[in-house]
């Protein structure tokens, strides 16, 4: 780990958490482990009894003494944090149930950012899982396979953003009928029962109502893989 990558780690939990000031300290004995050296670094690493403003002004003193380049903006720092996030669970530095509970935090301090809302969706999931063995949103997903199921869903977050898809590419659905990727309208339909007349999600291109939405992970790499495609930026 980098010393740029040790100051996200701090930061994104000192937005998402209550931070212990403890881990500025932890966060300089660190640096120093990396090759890292200056002096207010050295007084950081040291302050095991101070209080946790003091170790706070040493800390943001040793950042700009290392020239480490920080989030300019609340929301990019939890976007980098995210990534960061991502990245360990996949490389499985860290557990999946804590990187899943950190994404959680995400959501909420985002104010459900779309990017971070599967990560919702699942826990949401999840819930009706254990309460009525019953899924609203995300297909595929059961209580036997959620850890692998986040798993999977980590990947294709870093995927998606570093493809840079767009929130309305991300929102299609895929068609049975016609094998199109598209973004789904409604349409009404009649029945001889109440209610007579109702709205239904059909295919933005061929109107058929047979269609699967993003919430299953087959679609979501079927996203991707168009997005990879040249022919699609064109």
């Amino acid at each position: 780990m980098t010393v740029a990558e040790l100051t996200l780690e701090v930061l994104g939990e000192k937005l998402l958490t209550q931070l212990d000031s403890k881990k500025f300290v932890e966060w300089a004995v660190n640096a120093l482990k990396l090759g890292c050296e200056s002096e207010n670094l050295f007084i950081l690493a040291g302050l095991d009894d101070e209080a946790a403003e003091e170790r706070e002004k040493y800390f943001w003193k040793s950042v700009q003494d290392l020239d480490i380049e920080v989030a300019r903006t609340e929301g990019e720092l939890i976007y980098c944090y995210a990534l960061m996030i991502a990245d360990k669970a996949i490389k499985k530095e860290i557990g999946v149930d804590y990187a899943f509970s950190q994404m959680l935090k995400i959501v909420y301090a985002s104010d459900y950012e779309h990017r971070y809302l599967p990560f919702f969706n699942i826990n949401e999931d999840l819930d009706y899982i254990k309460y009525d063995n019953s899924i609203w949103i995300t297909s595929g997903l059961t209580a036997e396979n959620s850890k692998e199921f986040i798993l999977e869903e980590f990947k294709i977050f870093v995927e998606m953003e570093r493809l840079m898809i767009p929130c309305g590419e991300r929102d299609k659905c895929y068609c049975e009928r016609c094998k199109q990727l598209n973004t789904p309208l409604t349409k009404t339909k009649y029945q001889l029962r109440k209610p007579f007349k109702y709205l239904v999600w059909s295919c933005g291109f061929c109107r058929s109502d047979k269609v699967i939405f993003n919430s299953r992970h087959e679609v979501k790499r079927m996203i991707i893989e168009a997005f990879q495609q040249p022919a699609f930026h064109l």
